[in-house]
């Protein structure tokens, strides 16, 4: 089931690509460890908290609330940034200063919603290299920042 790599960890293929199974299962034992030491085995539901953990950033954080304790934020992955900057919407150079600028102009009541949303798209529609801009819904009001090439 497992394949060895080049670097000595055990590797599952999937459909997706290549997984790292041994690291997946460590971080988790030390999400554990940590939560368990930290936090008395309880999952915090506070920003702040979360981003103690050691190997959470911004994107886990922000899940972890809203998925765990409906609770606001706005996970930012590739997609989100993205196309969020291809919009117009923020000009930033990673996902955390666009998480911060959203937090500023996007109405709270889009924050949770918003991730759901772009990273679909993102996904089959708005694509990182050449996207689909002939099929895309709102293709005639989008500026295509750093689009140089689209279908």
């Amino acid at each position: 089931m497992g394949k060895k790599g080049n670097d000595g960890k055990i590797y599952l293929t999937s459909g997706n690509g290549v997984v790292s199974c041994l690291n997946a299962v460590a971080g988790a034992i030390l999400w554990q460890k940590n939560i368990a030491e930290a936090f008395g085995g309880k999952v915090p539901g506070d920003l702040d908290a979360l981003l103690t953990l050691k190997g959470v950033g911004g994107k886990t954080a922000n899940l972890v609330l809203t998925q765990g304790f409906n609770k606001l934020g706005i996970c930012v992955d590739t997609h989100v940034h993205r196309i969020s900057n291809r919009l117009g919407f923020v000009k930033t150079k990673d996902p955390t200063q666009t998480e911060f600028a959203l937090r500023k102009i996007l109405p709270k009541r889009y924050w949770i919603e918003y991730n759901d949303l772009l990273v679909a798209w993102g996904q089959n529609v708005c694509k990182p290299v050449s996207p689909l801009c002939s099929i895309c819904a709102i293709n005639k009001y989008c500026p295509k920042i750093g689009v140089d090439k689209s279908r």
